[in-house]
């Protein structure tokens, strides 16, 4: 999807390293069984973030196997299919499907379109699996794109939908282990997504004459200087959203993956706003 929430690679266990990569290789490959293996390249670390912790609030027995991926020649541990990864897969498969649509109707570039074509047959197969997840995304990016359409001005109001989107996604998701600050968590974390990614895209969205909420609402001349003459009220919005997640999340019991999922909110969104705020160019998609 985007790539923004990252575990704090330098503070992590080799343990909680190991999890994270089973995690993400579980549904990689689950993706490409279940989707086809075009789809594989849809997975990334914010979904991987949502399977670990959609795993644990539902208290999803989690089991591992050794398996090969066309990457590595070892096998490593990766994580069993199970009903939850199977429908965290076909989300994240419409996820990408909307998000390349978005990019289409932006005029984003041609690897949108690309991409959406690539993706139509998994997307398809992924609408059957979780037609409710579809029309989640579909409800929530129409309402994102009258806004952007209206060039309206309210960062929070703006962010609103992508951010109910995710917790709307989870709700389906978790059924009745959700509680009001699992979803709280995720909305922040959807809303962090959205800030974070309007903020990476400036210079182009400015360049190209594309409607970003922070650009109604902040001169423009320049990335560096942007960041550098807003820091102060950037670093507020972020954090208010990061210190929310962190809340949430703090009110939350965890069973299998306290530690790494800990990190994550604590440290690593944290870390990727200052990395953010800190860079001269958009930033380089996570390597696993």
């Amino acid at each position: 999807m985007y790539g923004y929430v990252v575990p704090p690679k330098k503070t992590l266990s080799i343990e909680d390293y190991a999890l994270f990569d089973s995690f993400y290789c579980g549904l990689c490959l689950r993706t490409g069984k279940l989707l086809g293996q075009r789809a594989r390249f849809t997975t990334n670390y914010d979904v991987t973030f949502l399977n670990i912790l959609l795993h644990d609030l539902a208290t999803q027995d989690v089991k591992f196997e050794a398996k090969k991926c066309i990457g590595s020649l070892k096998k490593r541990p990766v994580v069993q299919k199970n009903d939850l990864l199977d429908r965290v897969a076909a989300t994240n498969v419409i996820l990408a499907y909307y998000k390349a649509e978005d990019g289409v109707i932006d005029g984003e570039g041609v690897k949108y379109g690309i991409i959406k074509h690539s993706l139509g047959g998994a997307y398809k197969s992924a609408k059957k699996l979780v037609p409710e997840v579809d029309e989640i995304v579909a409800s929530r990016y129409e309402k994102l794109r009258a806004l952007e359409k209206a060039r309206t001005v309210g960062i929070d109001r703006v962010a609103d939908p992508f951010a109910s989107m995710m917790r709307d996604i989870a709700a389906f998701l978790l059924g009745d282990k959700a509680s009001d600050d699992s979803l709280r968590l995720v909305y922040n974390i959807g809303k962090f997504v959205y800030l974070v990614d309007a903020l990476d895209d400036i210079d182009e969205d400015h360049k190209k004459k594309r409607y970003n909420p922070f650009l109604t609402e902040l001169p423009f001349e320049g990335r560096e200087k942007f960041f550098k003459d807003n820091m102060e009220n950037l670093s507020f919005i972020l954090n208010v959203t990061i210190n929310r997640a962190i809340e949430c999340f703090n009110n939350l019991s965890f069973t299998q993956s306290y530690d790494l999922l800990r990190k994550i909110v604590h440290i690593g969104l944290r870390q990727k706003a200052e990395e953010l705020l800190s860079s001269k160019h958009k930033l380089a998609l996570p390597k696993n």
